[in-house]
């Protein structure tokens, strides 16, 4: 029987998915919770050297960590499968490593995108070695899109587990209109974290500078853990290499936390990917 929370990784055995796992560990060891190690192969002929793969990884946890790792091999596809591991499992939270977007992935999406495009489940995106122990900073970028708030559960969750505090950062935009509309959806966070007593800090951005840089640099004053941003469609900036996808290579390393704010139709306080 698996412990709860469950934090499902996708590993490929390379040294981004072991810096995946370490993260998978922490929270699992902060939350009482499992990390869920999960291969996926596309031939039977494929499981048995998998399978002693992580034989071989896990003999070299300590003891403890051990206790708290659960390992599976499955034939299938990586980009449809994993998502649907995490419905099955009822994951709180995919810990994933990326490698980055390469050549032509940067017009299309990464590996990292595609897979977040066909899951329910949040997801914690590291490119190293960040920890997550020491949560304190949470950067929070939102637009005047209503999607780009759906993460808020998910970031306010983090926050009130680690005792950290959100600082909320809104996407600035010339047209008043589209402006206003950021101001409401301000208004709409802020209701959120005071209703769940979160600390948290409204930030305005240079105007004159790019969106993008600005909330990388905020992040990096700030000494920022995680960035936490929702996945849709249109992005907040509408531009060939998306939004989501700048978050996930961002130059800091900073892991990012998302969801596909597709499945998610209302803001769900009762959604939590800690324990209670």
């Amino acid at each position: 029987m698996f412990k709860h929370p469950i934090y499902l990784v996708p590993h490929d055995f390379s040294e981004i998915s072991q810096s995946a796992t370490r993260l998978a560990i922490d929270l699992a060891e902060a939350n009482n919770g499992t990390a869920y190690l999960l291969h996926v192969v596309g031939k039977h002929s494929e499981r048995i050297q998998a399978r002693q793969q992580f034989k071989n990884l896990v003999a070299q946890m300590s003891i403890e960590d051990q206790s708290r790792v659960t390992t599976k091999v499955i034939v299938g596809d990586l980009f449809e499968d994993v998502g649907k591991a995490g419905d099955i499992l009822k994951t709180s939270l995919i810990v994933m490593g990326t490698h980055g977007a390469k050549g032509m992935q940067k017009l299309f999406g990464s590996n990292a995108v595609k897979m977040i495009s066909n899951a329910s489940s949040p997801f914690l995106i590291t490119q190293g070695k960040k920890k997550v122990e020491k949560i304190n900073t949470i950067v929070m970028p939102f637009s005047f899109a209503k999607e780009s708030l759906q993460i808020i559960t998910f970031a306010s969750s983090m926050a009130k587990k680690f005792k950290a505090k959100i600082h909320l950062v809104g996407y600035h935009d010339s047209d008043s209109w589209l402006n206003n509309k950021t101001q409401a959806n301000q208004m709409i966070a802020r209701r959120h974290l005071d209703e769940h007593s979160i600390d948290y800090e409204i930030v305005n951005l240079d105007r004159d500078a790019s969106y993008e840089t600005e909330l990388i640099s905020y992040a990096k004053q700030v000494d920022a853990d995680i960035i936490a941003a929702a996945y849709f469609k249109e992005g907040i900036l509408p531009s060939p290499n998306s939004f989501i996808q700048t978050m996930i290579e961002n130059e800091q390393q900073i892991p990012l936390l998302t969801v596909n704010s597709e499945e998610l139709s209302v803001i769900n306080s009762n959604l939590s990917f800690m324990s209670a």
